[in-house]
């Protein structure tokens, strides 16, 4: 199916959490009627506030940051309304792209917050379907669909198997690291798995960014028992500048935007179940080849379904897994989860 941008989708009000939380699907911040709340309350919208920064036409989820700050927010004005005995009303707007972004972030809530399933925390925020698919940061068609609930999935099996805790989320190292002057790197599985762009092999400028050599990494990849670097690119750099500092290199190369052959898929599943330690891996950018084999690694470990860890990634570094990666990761759930048993 190709999904069409629509701008005339149904606006109105639901009730999310009885009596206290409503969502607002809205042509316009001034369309919402007090009619349709059942008491005063304490309207609110993240719309020009939390912003997902797009790589072409990918445009969510909002990454793990967003997602902090909302439920967080959320959280506040939900004490806020009970102290003056008011509801909350999260609004947002009915442009489709919009009101997907929105509805994972609410999703989010309602599951880490709120303890429900996924599949109850939807439930509400389905009346306002359609909702766009998200899809992969590439500019051509898209031929695989994320849907909203698939990301509340992914938060609630974030959540189950511990690596999603907005009681300990370090959201100024996450916002720090994720930076490209600062590493662009992101803790996909939390101690063992850290995905980053791909080093230079010399220092140089480009559009006012500083490039990152393998020696701007050894301090901090000590520091939080990094022991090995996985590249999946082409040799740019000598593995030296990471082995005479006491950190094991592989080499597993395959080509940008393609899919990791055999042989490739169980040499990067023995390195990490053998390492006794964290190991950083990247490709060129650290998305593409990154994600689709650190996806590979949490399916059979941890058994998420692909759109799980699709879902997972994007939350956590958006713009991972591009093109025929997600049919790949797809067609591999099956038998990564035969392996492990």
């Amino acid at each position: 199916m190709v999904y069409k941008e629509q701008q005339h989708d149904r606006s109105g009000v639901c009730e999310v959490i009885k009596g206290k939380v409503y969502f607002a699907a809205l042509q316009r911040p001034d369309d919402l009627k007090g009619s349709w709340l059942p008491r005063p309350a304490l309207c609110f919208s993240v719309d020009n506030e939390l912003i997902y920064e797009p790589f072409f036409q990918d445009f969510g989820p909002l990454n793990m940051a967003c997602t902090y700050r909302f439920c967080w927010k959320l959280h506040g004005l939900l004490q806020d309304a009970r102290a003056h005995g008011r509801c909350v009303c999260f609004c947002t707007s009915i442009e489709t792209k919009t009101k997907s972004n929105a509805a994972v972030l609410l999703g989010a809530y309602l599951v880490l917050f709120e303890s429900w399933e996924p599949d109850a925390a939807y439930s509400p925020l389905a009346l306002f379907e359609p909702y766009f698919p998200f899809r992969d940061p590439t500019c051509g068609i898209s031929t695989y669909h994320l849907t909203v609930l698939d990301c509340i999935q992914a938060v609630a099996k974030g959540k189950k198997v511990g690596w999603i805790d907005f009681s300990t989320f370090n959201l100024e190292e996450y916002e720090y690291f994720e930076q490209v002057e600062n590493g662009d790197l992101n803790w996909i599985v939390p101690n063992k798995l850290v995905a980053f762009s791909g080093p230079a092999p010399r220092r140089s400028q480009m559009y006012g960014y500083r490039s990152l050599v393998p020696e701007d990494y050894i301090e901090y990849f000590k520091r939080v028992g990094v022991v090995a670097v996985v590249r999946l690119n082409k040799r740019l750099y000598d593995r030296r500048r990471f082995t005479d500092h006491g950190i094991n290199h592989y080499d597993l190369y395959f080509p940008d935007g393609s899919c990791p052959p055999e042989r490739i898929v169980q040499r990067f599943m023995e390195i990490v179940e053998e390492t006794a330690g964290a190991i950083a891996v990247h490709c060129k950018a650290g998305l593409g080849r990154t994600g689709v084999l650190i996806g590979c690694y949490i399916m059979k470990h941890f058994r998420f379904t692909c759109n799980e860890v699709l879902g997972y990634l994007r939350l956590t570094r958006p713009g991972s897994v591009i093109g025929p990666q997600q049919h790949f990761l797809r067609d591999m759930q099956a038998r990564m989860w035969k392996a492990v048993s």
